[in-house]
């Protein structure tokens, strides 16, 4: 602290008569407000937007088509990342198809710029993507990530915004859960 803030803050404490500024209650009440609105509301989604799903097996391999036009830099790690959860292994190709490809995945996905809530900068965000699983090119499954009706999931991780996708199209239902298996006892 140089002489002059401190004959300032003197000066201040004096003319105030020994006051302490502090924010009012209405504004701390609204920060606290925003924070829990924002954390709770940052987790992405549990169901995927409008699945598209026939019947097919559950597949071992996927070969994931690398689209270059998506610029969400996290976009295909976080895909490979959900896949490997549920126990399918990834390939990314780009170009033709390799041959050895049974079932691949094409994607296409939006990124918006936003400021989150109370903060002042800019930031990325994974606003839309859609999958769509194919077995040697016909559309096998499809589902789509849109943000909630507040779209505050928007700041969610991309990884945690596709893995509902991602379940619809390795489980092969819309709901996005195992198959019931049922298992008889003698």
């Amino acid at each position: 602290m140089n002489g002059r803030t401190v004959w300032l803050s003197g000066l201040a404490a004096f003319w105030l008569g020994g006051c302490i500024i502090t924010p009012s209650p209405e504004l701390v009440a609204l920060q606290l407000a925003g924070t829990a609105v924002t954390t709770v509301a940052s987790v992405a989604p549990d169901s995927p937007d409008t699945p598209i799903v026939h019947t097919y097996e559950r597949p071992r391999m996927v070969c994931i088509e690398y689209n270059p036009v998506v610029s969400v830099e996290d976009f295909v790690p976080s895909l490979q990342a959900e896949f490997s959860r549920f126990g399918v292994e990834t390939r990314v190709y780009e170009g033709g198809m390799p041959e050895s490809c049974r079932y691949t995945l094409h994607y296409v996905a939006q990124r918006e710029w936003n400021r989150s809530t109370f903060g002042s900068d800019y930031s990325s965000y994974m606003s839309s993507a859609r999958l769509e699983l194919r077995l040697r090119g016909s559309m096998l499954a499809a589902a789509s990530y849109r943000p909630g009706m507040l779209g505050y999931d928007k700041w969610a991780s991309t990884r945690s915004k596709l893995s509902p996708s991602v379940r619809v199209l390795v489980y092969g239902n819309a709901e996005g859960k195992p198959p019931v298996t049922s298992s008889s006892t003698p």
